[in-house]
């Protein structure tokens, strides 16, 4: 069974045995309620990039609205590479942060194989429609895109001045947008 089906599966389920659990719904201008916060969360993207499917998958993006995005991010060069973004310790994984825009798809492609070789997950922050969010899913596959689902991430950028896209969070934690520089610069200090 995929993933996307458990969660259906499991959602009904919860559904069925609990009719008080399908009767609750929030207001939607109250925000979700924070019970813990360590310092320490994690951006949920990369879990819902998982969710997101593929891009030939039927059904997949039914419930995001088109256009939506970037807000608080601008397209463009990163002024200083290799900004400290996260504490490395919690990150487990590199990912990309990126647009449905011709720098990003120039971006993707340029870098793609080094994207996999990483292991990265992609974070979209602004698409127009469902067909230009598909696009991008195609063009950075086997790589997993998720739409950015809060501001966090972005607010994060901006806040240690890595405010644009396209641009690769490695697992470190800083931010790069020259990947190629980054792999020589690590080449050759191994040798």
């Amino acid at each position: 069974m995929s993933l996307p089906a458990l969660c259906v599966a499991l959602l009904a389920a919860a559904t069925l045995t609990c009719p008080a659990f399908a009767q609750r719904s929030l207001p939607l201008e109250q925000p979700p309620m924070v019970v813990h916060d360590s310092g320490r969360s994690v951006p949920l993207a990369p879990y819902v990039a998982q969710l997101v499917g593929d891009a030939d998958d039927p059904g997949v993006l039914e419930g995001l609205r088109f256009p939506f995005g970037a807000g608080l991010l601008r397209s463009g060069v990163l002024a200083q590479d290799g900004v400290q973004v996260f504490d490395p310790a919690w990150l487990t994984q590199s990912m990309f942060v990126l647009a449905a825009d011709e720098l990003s798809l120039r971006w993707l492609a340029f870098n793609h194989d080094k994207l996999v070789q990483l292991q990265a997950v992609g974070i979209v922050v602004q698409a127009g429609s469902p067909v230009a969010f598909k696009v991008l899913q195609r063009m950075a596959s086997p790589l997993r895109l998720a739409p950015e689902t809060s501001s966090w991430l972005s607010q994060r950028l901006v806040d240690v001045g890595a405010g644009v896209y396209p641009v690769l969070v490695h697992s470190t934690g800083k931010a790069h947008q020259i990947l190629f520089q980054m792999f020589q610069e690590k080449w050759e200090v191994s040798q």
